[in-house]
């Protein structure tokens, strides 16, 4: 939900992300972004625990979403966005496997544009706030081979509706700038009495941009902060479920007229955990977008808007 060249066009993109934790706090040194068998599809069998008993470096969590995003301006300054998801979860715990691929969660948001910058100049700010609701249905009463509900954080959809709120602003003088969206998560409950803690994570990017003719070029310098309490069941927190860490790395992104590929990978620089628990090793992204040109809005805006 960032910033970026075309953020007042309507869009649609394809994205892919990948999320891994690997290595026991005290008991490895060593964190691996793609520990045998955490990103290639395997199946194995189920379980109801994923309680470690020996501390091995090729014990791990994944997870991978391949989501479509929409983008739809009704207004100059407002515009509607839908994301759609296929999740695959994967975890290795001794020698237990675990792997479930299915719906995830759709989100629906609308974003309003309060400050948009003027084009071709020097200075430019852009800010905008905006709320949304995760409705409930992706899949969330998965069961393995042996007919036992996968444990919640393998399941790809949360079975809750959930409400968030968030607000980027982006401020750039000529081919340098900075952009931050922070956003804040109100989780509720399924149906077997499963809840995230109410979440905040914040996204902040410094980049560099250069264009020739038809082509755009982005690097970056990001970081991604997130925090929440963990799992509740039956409003009892479950042990080693909370998520409190940062992560910094680099993305670059490559525009040519209308259409985007993006490029981004990230590194747990810090985290809180137990001994005991996997750490977070990171994450990456690669999206592929397409950009409109867009004229015309469901509802006119001034005449500055519509610029």
């Amino acid at each position: 939900m960032g910033v970026v060249p075309y953020d007042n066009q309507s869009s649609i993109a394809f994205m892919h992300r990948y999320r891994v934790f690997n290595g026991y706090r005290n008991y490895q040194s060593h964190s691996r972004y793609f520990p045998a068998g955490a990103y290639k599809t395997t199946h194995g069998g189920g379980h109801d625990t994923l309680l470690t008993k020996n501390y091995s470096s090729a014990d791990y969590e994944s997870f991978k979403v391949f989501e479509l995003r929409t983008k739809y301006f009704i207004h100059p300054r407002i515009e509607l966005n839908v994301f759609a998801s296929v999740v695959n979860n994967k975890s290795k715990a001794d020698l237990v496997k675990l792997s479930y691929t299915g719906l995830g969660d759709p989100h629906f948001f609308v974003g309003y544009h309060i400050i948009r910058p003027k084009p071709e100049a020097d200075l430019r700010m852009r800010w905008i706030v905006g709320a949304g609701v995760k409705l409930p249905s992706g899949n969330y009463y998965a069961k393995d081979e042996n007919d036992m509900r996968l444990p919640f954080l393998m399941q790809p959809g949360t079975g809750s509706v959930d409400y968030f709120f968030y607000t980027t602003y982006m401020i750039a003088y000529k081919m340098v700038g900075l952009s931050t969206t922070t956003n804040y998560k109100l989780n509720g409950k399924n149906f077997y009495k499963e809840q995230i803690g109410n979440s905040f994570t914040n996204f902040a990017s410094l980049f560099f941009r250069y264009k020739k003719k038809n082509w755009m070029f982005m690097a970056s310098i990001n970081s991604y902060y997130e925090r929440t309490s963990g799992l509740y069941i039956h409003n009892v927190l479950q042990t080693g479920t909370e998520m409190n860490e940062l992560m910094c790395g680099l993305g670059m992104d490559v525009y040519y007229k209308n259409i985007g590929l993006s490029i981004g990978a990230q590194r747990t620089v810090h985290q809180h955990n137990q001994s005991g628990e996997l750490r977070s090793v990171g994450r990456f992204l690669v999206s592929l977008s397409y950009n409109f040109n867009q004229r015309k809005y469901l509802f006119k805006g001034k005449k500055e808007d519509a610029q």
